[in-house]
């Protein structure tokens, strides 16, 4: 039982590790965050979807996807650039069409993002199956109830912060993760372009 749960706390540590470092996904989040915490929390829930689907391909894939995984690359790039630039569209347009996605499209979009984000995709064929193979199912009980605390935190933090600090607060917000994403963006078009040279 002590091992159990030693395995499970293990998994929540190393699923904060993973959830809280700056990225696209936390940037997402927290630009969604600032319309509501629900916004965020939807985007978030899809990137952790995402994450279950992708340990059960590892899981059942890992040996048959080879160097096909480098396409994703560009799939990753085309909608990491097209979630950078509704952001800043829903900043300096409120009235645009990306200020009245829903909570499901937010979800599909996380889910999405998080499919074709290629370090998310080989941390799974990578660390991610090297984890569940020496730590069991408990970690990745802990991992993801860690990533799953931090979908609702995080968000209803950025709102709270946007709330108290005004619209300056949602514009900085705004424009950091469509920046952070368009940055992230343009560092795995140069690593897809160097593999395939």
């Amino acid at each position: 039982m002590f091992q159990q749960f030693y395995d499970f706390m293990l998994g929540m540590v190393f699923g904060f590790l993973l959830a809280v470092p700056p990225g696209p996904m936390n940037a997402l989040i927290a630009a969604e965050a600032t319309r509501s915490p629900i916004h965020g929390t939807s985007v978030g829930l899809g990137a952790m979807s995402a994450d279950g689907i992708l340990m059960v391909i590892t899981y059942l894939f890992s040996r048959v996807l080879g160097h096909y995984v480098y396409y994703l690359y560009f799939i990753g790039f085309a909608v990491m650039i097209y979630l950078a630039v509704s952001i800043l569209r829903s900043t300096f347009s409120p009235r645009s069409s990306s200020g009245n996605r829903s909570v499901l499209l937010n979800y599909f979009m996380g889910v999405s993002m998080g499919l074709t984000n290629p370090y998310q995709v080989f941390w799974w064929l990578t660390a991610g199956l090297s984890f569940m193979s020496i730590f069991g199912i408990f970690s990745i009980v802990g991992l993801f109830t860690a990533i799953l605390i931090w979908v609702f935190t995080f968000p209803y933090a950025v709102y709270v912060g946007k709330v108290y600090g005004g619209s300056k607060v949602d514009f900085a917000v705004k424009l950091v993760s469509a920046l952070g994403i368009m940055a992230f963006a343009i560092y795995i078009i140069i690593h897809a372009l160097t593999h395939f040279m």
